[in-house]
């Protein structure tokens, strides 16, 4: 049994062995690899986004980025009955600041904690959130004046966080991969190509990231729809 224990605790011996957290990664796709449908909302079914649901109280935060707040303006906790509590605490990489006060994601920030990472200094904005009890924290930018995002991985287990379930579009998504930041990748497959329809294809990036790794592949159904996790093995 010696294999499933060390699959089991994999996230407990990586966030006390390493000085980042554990990282899952999960990416909601078409069957032509597209993460963004053009003329619809969602891209999965309601069976695929309620596992999400379910999958996001397993972690101490979700980490997001300010394009996905903007553009999808999403609560990203958790609505199932008797699992609200277990909604996870927010983190937004937000490098010019320029995530609305009245975003839906904000709405609990009394109670659920709230994290922002940020580059780019605003007076104003700052003490606004201040005022929400949302606490702003910068960073360094890298070459392609993007944020570190090791520097933020360090900082959050710094916070006290271990499991992140990183939740945001195909740009962060792909940074993550691109910089050997991710521990666990969650891809939730539709069953419908949306060819002219789609943009955000990643479908290139992720197999160069999986041709570089040992992985484990276990696939759930999900109504016509498929959750696939891949296990990275160290």
């Amino acid at each position: 049994m010696s294999n499933k224990l060390e699959e089991f605790y994999k996230s407990y011996f990586i966030s006390k062995t390493s000085k980042l957290p554990f990282v899952t990664c999960k990416l909601a796709i078409s069957k032509d690899f597209y993460t963004i449908n053009k003329k619809k909302r969602w891209i999965t079914n309601k069976y695929s986004r309620g596992r999400v649901h379910l999958l996001r109280s397993e972690y101490d935060c979700v980490m997001t980025s300010s394009e996905t707040v903007i553009k999808d303006n999403p609560l990203m906790d958790c609505r199932i009955d008797g699992l609200e509590i277990t909604s996870p605490a927010i983190i937004v990489l937000d490098r010019n600041l320029r995530i609305p006060i009245n975003s839906k994601i904000f709405r609990k920030s009394s109670k659920r904690k709230t994290i922002i990472f940020y580059n780019k200094y605003n007076k104003k904005k700052l003490i606004k959130l201040k005022k929400m009890k949302i606490r702003a924290l910068k960073v360094s930018s890298n070459l392609d004046k993007n944020l570190n995002l090791k520097e933020i991985l360090f900082k959050t287990k710094k916070l006290g966080f271990s499991r992140i379930f990183l939740e945001s579009g195909a740009t962060l998504s792909t940074s993550f991969l691109k910089n050997d930041l991710v521990n666990d990748v969650k891809i939730f497959i539709s069953n419908v190509k949306i060819k002219k329809n789609g943009s955000g294809c990643i479908k290139s990036y992720f197999n160069s990231f999986l041709k570089k790794k040992n992985f484990q592949i276990e696939p759930v159904n999900l109504f016509n729809e498929k959750l696939v996790s891949y296990k990275i093995k160290n």
